[in-house]
């Protein structure tokens, strides 16, 4: 792919549009193996033919000129204006009109050296697409099967709803244990079903966003690569068809010498850059799921955990989780280092213009196989992760996550043994989570590339990050063996492992000795953001060029909505306390609050005061 351009980068959830441009400059590959052979034919009927051949073939690239050019459907239309290769190609008829007086001794060499190598080259390009269309739908079955997971799980707490409420009209018409035993268990029912609504709404808008942001932009990019190499292969084809006409006519040396010339202005990035210029459009981030209550139970978006039978099924799916995402995180891990050396090659490839399109296409076909392996495993992972997530964050600390004794074997699933997960990872109720997440690329790639390739190195280092101030516990392992690297003068104060210098404005850079505080914590990006206390700079760092070693802040979380059927209360300021983040609210001893929202378990309270609204810290009142 071009060092120049990337329409991962700059078109999003553009695959349809894409792919069909990408097949137009395929079936065109016909149309040029179509032409040499014509040419080879009429080689033998000299100038004549030859004129005529010409003639046709400017009206045929007349017709598709807007189509090669900037697809089927643009957004803007390119006026007079044609892809570099079309104009290439435009230069090549024009001097074949010239040739009319060429001898037919050329018809030999077109058929072999130049009709069957586009017709070679078709092939590879058409099966190279077709593997690329298949990740995509994979992709796309992926991410429909997360949102089909959360539809079901959806109605499935509706329908717990539903006979939770019948169960409750039954009990208030009969007092009997019987029927207090059954409204009970369709309780436990409901708040189970409600648990795997929730994970699955963090699921499917995690799968999102990765599909959206990490997923797509890689399979526009190996379009890209695909049409790029095609570009490449044409171009050789074209300078063999130029070396034959030299070698047998060497009066037409000065009109091939200016086919060549333009042929070679050819840059296989100036098609991509034409198409993307004439297909850019608005484009909105399709909107998070949320949490709906039923219509019959209204509730808030709190984990249920009100007896042992929930706690027991949260323990049970936290098993799961962790068996999941140990035996994905084996194979990702495998599949990341064949993909972190293609990725190298394919740097190597874009670095060079004339680098060999048949080698190319080769590379593209290995890394398209190995990146649907991997990308399948990845999404599996960063399921599974989500889950992990989602109850340790969630369930209040008072309740024992604690996996040990839950055997999976005897609740008839597939035996897995997740040893390491159990010894890096102990649930408990300090909720300390796994030091390792969907981080794990980026860490594998960085210490290789030594900085983020921000648009046009390894794409699939993108993806967006959903760091919010208390959205996960989980954050990238950025120890390692960091003790090797830097000397660890305080235990307690964050160390620069590596020297990194930005490449993107939202990026900061570090050296070794510089001094930082953490704003927010990597939560499976691979990037960290920080404040460069030597330099005063903010911004993204690799997380495994950094050691965080300080105790975070407990930032207050974002201000939620008040609930339906809040009661209201106040409580009283027994110290005063001053906002430090934008959402906090400042009070003083004495204060009588209005209390809008209770703390939901995080250490702060959203209420009011003088009539401002914000955050508060519980323990401050009474």
């Amino acid at each position: 792919m071009s060092s120049e351009i990337s329409i991962g980068d700059e078109i999003k959830d553009g695959f349809k549009e894409t792919f069909k441009w990408v097949q137009n400059n395929l079936k065109w590959l016909s149309e040029l193996e179509a032409f040499y052979r014509e040419r080879a034919k009429l080689e033998k009927e000299y100038s004549g033919k030859l004129a005529h051949l010409t003639s046709e073939y400017f009206g045929k690239k007349s017709a598709f000129t807007v189509m090669l050019s900037v697809g089927d459907t643009p957004t803007t239309t390119p006026g007079s204006l044609e892809a570099a290769s079309l104009v290439a190609w435009n230069e090549i008829l024009s001097q074949t009109e010239k040739m009319s007086q060429d001898h037919n001794q050329l018809a030999q060499e077109f058929e072999f050296q130049v009709g069957d190598q586009l017709v070679a080259l078709s092939r590879k390009c058409e099966l190279l697409a077709s593997t690329i269309n298949g990740s995509n739908n994979a992709l796309v079955e992926k991410r429909d099967k997360a949102y089909s997971g959360l539809e079901k799980a959806k109605k499935l707490y509706d329908e717990k709803c539903t006979q939770m409420e019948s169960a409750r009209a039954k009990q208030t018409k009969s007092s009997s244990d019987r029927t207090q035993r059954k409204a009970d268990d369709r309780e436990h029912e409901m708040n189970i079903a409600k648990n795997q609504y929730l994970v699955k709404i963090n699921q499917a808008n995690r799968i999102k966003d990765k599909y959206y942001f990490q997923d797509v932009p890689e399979v526009l990019d190996l379009l890209q690569d695909l049409n790029e190499s095609r570009t490449r292969s044409l171009k050789t084809i074209w300078a063999t068809a130029s070396s034959v006409e030299r070698e047998m006519c060497k009066r037409i040396e000065a009109r091939l010498s200016t086919a060549d010339s333009v042929v070679a202005q050819n840059k296989p990035s100036l098609d991509s850059t034409m198409f993307v210029k004439h297909n850019l459009k608005d484009w909105k981030e399709p909107a998070d799921f949320q949490y709906v209550p039923s219509s019959v139970w209204h509730d808030d978006e709190q984990f249920s955990v009100s007896s042992g039978a929930e706690l027991q099924d949260l323990r049970v799916r936290l098993a799961k989780a962790q068996q999941t995402y140990d035996q994905m995180h084996g194979f990702a891990t495998s599949e990341l280092e064949d993909l972190s050396s293609l990725n190298k090659q394919r740097q190597g490839v874009r670095a060079q213009e004339n680098a060999n399109g048949e080698q190319a296409l080769a590379l593209l076909s290995k890394y398209a196989r190995s990146l649907t392996s991997y990308t399948s495993h990845e999404s599996s992972k960063l399921e599974a992760l989500v889950e992990i997530e989602s109850i340790q964050n969630n369930v209040p600390e008072e309740h024992d996550l604690s996996t040990d004794g839950i055997d999976l074997d005897k609740l008839g699933k597939k035996s897995g043994v997740f040893n390491r997960f159990k010894k890096s990872l102990t649930i408990s109720s300090d909720k300390k989570s796994v030091a390792e997440d969907t981080g794990d690329m980026s860490s594998a790639i960085s210490s290789e590339s030594k900085g983020r390739q921000s648009h046009h190195g390894l794409s699939f280092l993108r993806g967006r990050s959903r760091a919010k101030t208390n959205d996960s516990s989980f954050s990238a392992n950025t120890g390692g063996d960091a003790n090797n690297s830097v000397e660890q003068t305080d235990s307690t104060k964050n160390a620069v492992l590596y020297d990194y210098q930005k490449q993107d404005d939202d990026e900061a850079s570090v050296s070794v000795g510089d001094g930082f505080s953490v704003l927010t914590l990597d939560t499976g990006s691979g990037w960290t953001k920080i404040r460069n206390e030597s330099t005063g700079e903010t911004g993204l760092v690799p997380s495994t060029y950094i050691e965080v070693r300080e105790k975070p802040r407990t930032n207050a979380p974002r201000a939620p909505p008040p609930r339906k059927s809040a009661a209201s209360r106040t409580v009283q300021a027994i110290y005063g306390y001053e906002a430090e983040e934008e959402g906090e609210l400042s009070i003083q001893t004495g204060d009588s609050i209005n209390v809008l929202r209770d703390d939901d378990g995080s250490g702060w309270t959203f209420g009011e005061v003088r009539g401002v609204k914000g955050l508060f810290p519980t323990s401050y009142c009474k």
